[in-house]
């Protein structure tokens, strides 16, 4: 069941008629995935506030059309659009639930990537780009190099507590023989947010660490 219908990150039409659907098949030549059309029924097209589009009866038969889709992706049609160049495509059967992602440029399903398990289910979690989720994260993990700023009173038992918690063991040797000489690098391009939970997950030992963003090299 389609329930999107409350949801103010999309910009909804009015239902596909009947009639309407059944002329695009015809014009296809092939039925439409049930779940695509049972989104028709419900609003003819969508826009999100994200990368995503999905098409309605005019444009999914203008799109698919200008770019031949049926020859390149034979037994595919084009639904809707990612990140303005990426064709969204869904099998050409009545039973077809999942979402692929291909470049317009190329169109062959052998270089697709999943994009949704079901098309209902994505749509009503909020019709989001899975692939826009993963190069936001990536942005936004900001790199740094965790500092000892004072000795450890227990030496080394200190020190491997700390290297299990950072998983820099593989450094133990260099650390063992430098660590008195502070500030000393304990290791480079841990991520920030998590190397401060970790800091403070240790206790007094925390309060002998630090991070340091790493600035951009020019």
């Amino acid at each position: 069941m389609i329930n999107i219908t409350n949801n103010s990150d999309f910009t909804l039409y009015e239902p596909a008629t009947k009639e309407e659907v059944i002329k695009i098949e015809e014009e296809f030549g092939f039925k439409l995935p049930n779940e695509y059309k049972d989104f028709l029924a419900v609003t003819n097209g969508l826009l999100t506030n994200g990368t995503v589009s999905i098409f309605g009866t005019a444009e999914i038969l203008e799109r698919n059309r200008t770019y031949e889709v049926q020859v390149y992706a034979e037994g595919y049609v084009s639904i809707g659009l990612r990140d303005g160049d990426d064709f969204l495509l869904m099998h050409t059967e009545e039973t077809a639930k999942e979402v692929i992602s291909v470049d317009c440029g190329d169109m062959n399903p052998i270089n697709a990537e999943p994009f949704a398990e079901d098309f209902i289910e994505w749509i009503n979690n909020g019709a989001i780009d899975p692939y826009e989720l993963v190069e936001n994260g990536e942005e936004e993990q900001e790199l740094g190099r965790l500092i000892l700023i004072e000795p450890p009173k227990n030496g080394s038992s200190d020190l491997r507590i700390i290297e299990k918690a950072f998983d820099i063991q593989y450094r133990a040797f260099e650390i063992l023989k430098g660590y008195k000489n502070v500030p000393f690098v304990l290791t480079e391009d841990v991520v920030i947010d998590e190397a401060l939970e970790k800091i403070k997950s240790l206790g007094e030992l925390g309060k002998l660490l630090k991070v340091e963003k790493i600035m951009n090299k020019l």
